[in-house]
Order: structure tokens, then C-alpha cells, then sequence
């Protein structure tokens, strides 16, 4: 238990339409499953990075002593019949591109073409198709990595770059350095830094808890936002000018800050911005213990 929690209530609001997700897993569909297993060596070594652009399945990327990449991906189609798991396998697939210091892994798909969510649900194609990807990268690498359904993205042990994105799932990253944009729609987000990040940074979600661990010595402005949640940080904090603010204090120990939709305070000496931002849900900016 942390002997003290600074609290910062934040009201707001607003209206927010989501788009979910097909469906899988329909009830008596039959399976076909296929496990890919590859390693990339990249000719550049100079800012490496890896991008996974995927639809449907979990992102897990860890980072290890070595300098190669290591794939294994796993999928799975998902049918209502034989012969839509044989269309599926012809219009649905991992598109591998090889750069001098970038790996993309693309999962493509006729709903790809044309505007975003032209995806038209398991009763129009008969099928869905689910890639699973786990892989072992250099420890200094930059990620980009995007999925939608069924499955979280994590990350563990990487530094780089970072702008990782999902749908309807949450988001994993422990012992990462470097600058972060974090995005989900319908899930949690938890980060941990090896070190407290030298630029800014953002975390944001509609539906879901923030929570991110930083170190002691942190010295950062953190734009707070919340509608249905309150804020919780170990950090010491000082307010900064913003317009229709009041501050309340509760006995003495305990600030509870209110503004419109959002709160702007300071760590430390003040440096890069780091941005929490959720609709349904509470943050919380810890500190390593």
C-alpha cells in the first residue's frame, strides 16, 4: 500500500461513437490452422524498425540479446464451410516486406481496399482469419504495431520508438525507453519505462484504465483527462494557469482538482509532455518502487 496518493478528479464529457469489430468464433464454423516461423536479419543496424500491421489476433514483441528478428506467427481461419476456408486462404494473407533496416509484417484483405471500415461481417465473406504473432527483436528497435480484434498488444524490454494502437483490446508494455504515442478504444493501457522518457509521450483510451510507471527524479508537464474516473499519481505536483479551475482542499492532505475536461500540472521542473486521456476510466502515474 502507498502511504500517499495525490487525487485529481477531472470532469468532463462528450459524445464518442465506436466501431466494433466482426465477429469470430461463430457457433459450429469450422477451423484450419497454420504456424509460420521465419528470421530476418536486417542490413541496416542505424534506427532498426519493425511494423505489424494486423487486423485480428494478439501483437507480443519482446527484446533479447541478439540481432536478428524471430516470427513465429500463428493462424487460424475461422469458416462456414470448406470451401470459404479455402476462399479465405486466397484473400487473406501476411504480406512480408524486407527493407534495409525495417521489417513489415502486413496481414491483407479484400476489406483493406477502399475507405476504413469496409469490413463487411462474417455473413457477407463466410469466414475471419485470426494471426497470432510472437517475435524476439534486438533490444534497440522502433515499433509500430496496429491490431483491432481479439487480442492484446505487448511489449517488453525494447527501446526505440513507439506508437502502438489497438481496437477492442488493451495494451502491455513493461521496461520500455523511449517515446510513446499508446492508443486503444475498448481496453486498458499499462506502461512501465526502464527510464523516465526525455520526450513527450501519450496514453489514450475510451474505455479502460490508464496506468503508467515512471521513476523518481521525473521532471515532465501531464495533461490529465477523465470523464468517468478520477487521477491518482505518487508524484508531487504543481498546478499550472489554466481557465475555470478551482482547487479544493480535502483535510489538508488530499488536492482534488476540477476543470471542465482536462488538468495541466507539473513534475518536477517541468519538460516534455506527457498526455492521459480517457473517457471511462481512472489514471494512474506511479512511481517505481
Amino acid at each position: 500500500m502507498r502511504n500517499r496518493w495525490l487525487e485529481i478528479l477531472l470532469i468532463g464529457g462528450g459524445l464518442v461513437v465506436v466501431p466494433l469489430g466482426g465477429a469470430i468464433g461463430q457457433r459450429n464454423a469450422l477451423s484450419d490452422r497454420e504456424e509460420i516461423k521465419k528470421s530476418f536479419t536486417l542490413v541496416s543496424t542505424d534506427h532498426r524498425q519493425l511494423v505489424v500491421d494486423n487486423i485480428n489476433g494478439e501483437i507480443n514483441v519482446v527484446g533479447y540479446d541478439g540481432d536478428t528478428i524471430e516470427l513465429v506467427s500463428r493462424k487460424e481461419i475461422r469458416a462456414e464451410s470448406n470451401e470459404k476456408i479455402e476462399e479465405a486462404k486466397q484473400d487473406v494473407s501476411l504480406d512480408i516486406k524486407e527493407e534495409k533496416n525495417k521489417l513489415i509484417l502486413y496481414v491483407d484483405a479484400p476489406w483493406r481496399a477502399g475507405e476504413e471500415g469496409n469490413y463487411k461481417g462474417w455473413h457477407y465473406y463466410g469466414y475471419d482469419v485470426i494471426y497470432d504473432f510472437d517475435l524476439k527483436v534486438p533490444h534497440k528497435m522502433s515499433l509500430f504495431l496496429k491490431t483491432v480484434n481479439h487480442g492484446k498488444v505487448m511489449v517488453r524490454s525494447v527501446e526505440g520508438e513507439f506508437e502502438v494502437t489497438n481496437v477492442n483490446g488493451g495494451i502491455e508494455m513493461s521496461d520500455i525507453n523511449g517515446p510513446a504515442v499508446v492508443k486503444t478504444v475498448n481496453g486498458p493501457i499499462k506502461v512501465s519505462f526502464a527510464e523516465n522518457p526525455g520526450s513527450g509521450c501519450s496514453f489514450k483510451t475510451i474505455n479502460g484504465k490508464i496506468e503508467v510507471v515512471l521513476h523518481d527524479g521525473l521532471n515532465a508537464d501531464m495533461k490529465l483527462k477523465t470523464f468517468n474516473g478520477k487521477v491518482y499519481s505518487d508524484f508531487e505536483v504543481s498546478t499550472l494557469p489554466q481557465e475555470n479551475k478551482t482547487v479544493e482542499e480535502h483535510n489538508g492532505s488530499r488536492r482534488i482538482y476540477r476543470r471542465g475536461d482536462s488538468s495541466t500540472v507539473r513534475v518536477g521542473k517541468g519538460g516534455s509532455e506527457l498526455v492521459f486521456d480517457t473517457l471511462n476510466g481512472s489514471i494512474y502515474v506511479l512511481k517505481k518502487d
